[in-house]
C-alpha cells in the first residue's frame, strides 16, 4: 500500500515538472509584449497624497495571454488596479525547440502624480 501511495505521489510531481512554466526575465518579456495596459491610479491613493509601486507575478500562456496574476510586493492600496492591468497585457508567444510554450514573469506598475 506505501509503495502504491509513493508511486501516485511520484507521478503527481513528475506531471507538475513536466508542465513547470519557464521564469522569464522582466526585460525579455517588455520586450515581447505585443499590448501593455496602464493601471489607474485609485482615487483613494489620490486623496491620501500616496505613491509606490506594485510588482505583479504573472502567467503568460503558449498563445501569450495573461492567465493568472498576483501581487508579490507593493502597498495593498495599488493592488486590485495593477492586478487588472496585468491582466490585459498581451505577449508574443514564448517560443522553444519549435513549440510555443507558457512561462511567468514580474512586471513593475509605478503610481507616481
Amino acid at each position: 500500500m506505501k509503495m502504491i501511495v509513493l508511486s501516485a505521489v511520484l507521478a503527481v510531481l513528475g506531471a507538475g515538472l513536466a508542465c513547470a512554466q519557464e521564469a522569464v526575465p522582466g526585460s525579455v518579456a517588455m520586450a515581447r509584449a505585443t499590448k501593455k495596459v496602464a493601471p489607474d491610479f485609485p482615487a483613494a491613493a489620490r486623496q491620501l497624497n500616496l505613491v509606490g509601486a506594485s510588482e505583479v507575478q504573472i502567467e503568460v500562456d503558449e498563445s501569450g495571454s495573461v492567465t493568472d496574476a498576483k501581487v508579490i510586493k507593493g502597498n495593498a492600496i495599488f493592488s486590485a488596479n495593477a492586478m487588472a492591468a496585468a491582466k490585459q497585457w498581451k505577449f508574443q508567444p514564448m517560443n522553444k525547440d519549435g513549440a510555443a510554450q507558457k512561462f511567468t514573469t514580474v512586471l513593475v506598475f509605478n503610481f507616481t502624480k
